[in-house]
């Protein structure tokens, strides 16, 4: 029987390049650390949180190359921009995570065009413009992973504002398309439906929803941003051969 350790092991992400967007804080932060400690070079995205990209550039360094990009990814420009900023560092992008969202508690009779197009303009135009320029340097070396980070208010009838939860269904829409287009040439796509977890949207959340969902909770808490980490470490990694073009509950039971 192997007694080797984990460090013995080669890490899920050996040599890999990873991109993930929003990695300032909360969800993007937890994935960019984990993915660090797992071999890979890590580069995020930020818009405004400078502290927060200090910190989790740090937590990738304490393990190998990381690269942080300042940029507004609602401008359509900045998407190609932030995957060739990658690509001209490090000669390509293996896998891609589009965790960048926003939200605002808004009751539907009170949306006003512009909080509806600020939210379709991030966490769905700049899913599809980031796809489609990491895309094509996938397709090219014929193997890559994109992880998109939905929210369990895309999958199932939960309070939430309409605006969000309309942006995190069109994701899984995407997901499965995507899965079907680029699956032929080795990339994988795939989507999480997080529940609610520590930082990040979670202060967009009215606290006794957030209460429902600890009651709700098989786990009784709030997930733990290393958590969602973890899953995408996984499914971004060579050991994921064939799971593809699905959505996957990570909310330690709320909507089971």
């Amino acid at each position: 029987m192997s007694t080797g350790t984990p460090e013995t092991h080669q890490r899920l992400l050996h040599g890999r390049r990873v991109l993930v967007t929003g990695g300032s804080g909360g969800i993007g932060q937890g994935i960019a650390a984990v993915c660090a400690r797992e071999g890979a070079r890590v580069a995020f995205s930020y818009q405004t949180n400078t502290d927060g990209a200090a910190a989790t550039l740090a937590l990738i360094r304490e393990h190998g190359e990381g690269l942080s990009i300042q940029a507004d990814l609602r401008d359509r420009a900045a998407a190609a921009a932030v995957v060739r900023e990658v690509e001209g560092a490090w000669g390509g992008v293996d896998v891609l995570v589009n965790n960048a969202a926003v939200s605002e508690a808004v009751p539907f009779v009170l949306l006003e065009d512009d909080d509806w197009e600020d939210v379709m303009e991030l966490n769905v135009n700049a899913v599809f413009r980031l796809s489609r320029a990491a895309a094509r340097g996938m397709v090219r070396q014929k193997w890559g992973r994109i992880i998109n980070i939905g929210s369990i208010a895309g999958a199932r009838a939960i309070a939430s504002p309409v605006h969000y939860a309309t942006s995190k269904g069109a994701i899984e829409g995407m997901t499965r398309s995507l899965a079907h287009e680029l699956g032929p040439y080795g990339v994988l796509v795939n989507t999480i439906a997080a529940g609610i977890f520590e930082g990040g949207l979670r202060s967009t959340i009215p606290e006794h929803h957030q209460q429902r969902y600890v009651d709700s909770c098989a786990l009784k808490r709030i997930g733990r941003p290393a958590e969602c980490g973890e899953l995408v470490a996984w499914l971004g990694s060579p050991r994921n051969t064939y799971l593809n073009g699905a959505v996957i509950v990570l909310d330690g039971g709320t909507v089971a």
